[in-house]
Order: structure tokens, then C-alpha cells, then sequence
């Protein structure tokens, strides 16, 4: 069944695969780790914060699923093994900066959101070390 695969569409495959599994690893990562700031912009709804963090990481996933299937056929078509290891490095690197901008997006938006982490009572923002107990309070 397999035999017959052209290696272009095995290489489709691969991406396909790395692409998909990079993008819900880091879903699943900025939801579970942004959820303390969620939980804080929401100030201590945390039905609001589970619902808004379940939105965040659909948006998300929607745009990098569509990112990886439209950049599908850029970067031309294998005609051996070695070309179809560079062409799937190049589109996984190409998706991880894609998730790496987006990432940092995110972090802006919570800072944006929150403002500087700064401890309490601390006349100064942004100059002392903040703590996760801080940060729960």
C-alpha cells in the first residue's frame, strides 16, 4: 500500500505531522502556563479564565493549522531522500518561527494586559524579582 507513495507525498505527510504536533504542543503549553495570568486579568473568575484560555488556544490552533496546510507546496519537491529531509527541516523551522512570533505576541499581550510585574508596595515597576505567590495573589 505504502510502496507506491511518491516520496513528495511522504514528505507532505512528515510536515503535515511535525507541523500539526508543534502547534498543539505549544497550545497546549501557553494554555496551561498562561492560565495564572488569565486568571489574574479575570480577577479571580476562573470560569472566565478556563473559557477565555479555551478560546485563546482554538484561535490559535485555527491559525497555525491553516499556516502549516497553506505553506503546504512552497519550497519545490523532493527527488530523493536527502531533499526531502532539508525540504521538511525547512518547513518545520519556518512553522516553529511562526510559533515563535505568535508566542511572543501572547507575552506582549499579557504584559500589555497586567502591565509590569512588579512586587507589592514596591514604588519602582519592573525593578524586583516577582514570585509565583505574588503573582497568585
Amino acid at each position: 500500500m505504502f510502496a507506491n507513495l511518491s516520496l513528495t507525498v511522504v514528505t507532505y505527510f512528515a510536515y503535515i505531522a511535525i507541523g500539526i504536533g508543534l502547534t498543539c504542543w505549544v497550545a497546549r503549553t501557553l494554555n496551561v502556563h498562561g492560565r495564572v495570568f488569565l486568571a489574574k486579568g479575570c480577577k479571580g473568575n476562573d470560569e472566565l479564565a478556563n473559557s477565555l484560555g479555551r478560546l485563546l488556544s482554538v484561535g490559535f490552533c485555527l491559525l497555525h493549522f491553516g499556516f502549516v496546510l497553506l505553506t503546504l507546496k512552497l519550497g519545490g519537491m523532493a527527488t530523493n531522500s536527502t531533499e526531502a529531509i532539508e525540504l521538511v527541516s525547512t518547513k518545520t523551522g519556518l512553522v516553529l518561527v511562526a510559533l515563535a512570533v505568535s508566542h511572543f505576541f501572547h507575552l506582549a499581550l499579557y504584559a500589555r494586559i497586567h502591565g509590569k510585574p512588579r512586587a507589592k508596595g514596591d514604588g519602582v515597576p519592573g525593578t524586583s524579582i516577582v514570585t509565583a505567590e505574588m503573582v497568585k495573589a
